[in-house]
């Protein structure tokens, strides 16, 4: 499996243990992230690493119950120092309807080590 593949599942293993269970920390998180990258939300929100990084650690064991389903994950382009990849995520919590959306992550290559350099996610309906 690419690593780009496989570090968009691990990234989200992460998430949904810290979520979920307040396994893991946010910064160990964010090791997987570029200094620069930045994110648009479902929202429409442009947000930068800091804030990123202020979510994960807010959210830690505030969703008991949590699942994140990564699912359709496709590399979209890939050339030698990073790769666009595109993904579905759902989220299912007990007595909520889940929420899903779109990805699509870019990524840098540093040091061997794919990093998260921006993802534009998109709500679906």
């Amino acid at each position: 499996m690419s690593q780009y593949l496989a570090e968009v599942i691990d990234l989200h293993i992460l998430i949904e243990a810290l979520f979920a269970r307040g396994e893991g920390s946010s910064a160990a998180l964010m090791e997987h992230f570029d200094p620069s990258f930045t994110m648009v939300t479902t929202a429409g929100a442009a947000i930068s690493l800091d804030q990123v990084s202020a979510l994960f650690h807010s959210q830690a064991a505030k969703q008991p119950g949590l699942q994140i389903e990564v699912s359709n994950v496709d590399i979209l382009a890939e050339w030698k120092t990073g790769a666009v990849v595109s993904y579905r995520e759902t989220h299912t919590t007990a007595g909520n309807p889940s929420r899903s959306r779109f990805s699509t992550a870019l990524f840098s290559l540093v040091n061997g080590k794919a990093v998260w350099r921006h993802l534009q996610e998109t709500a679906c309906t």
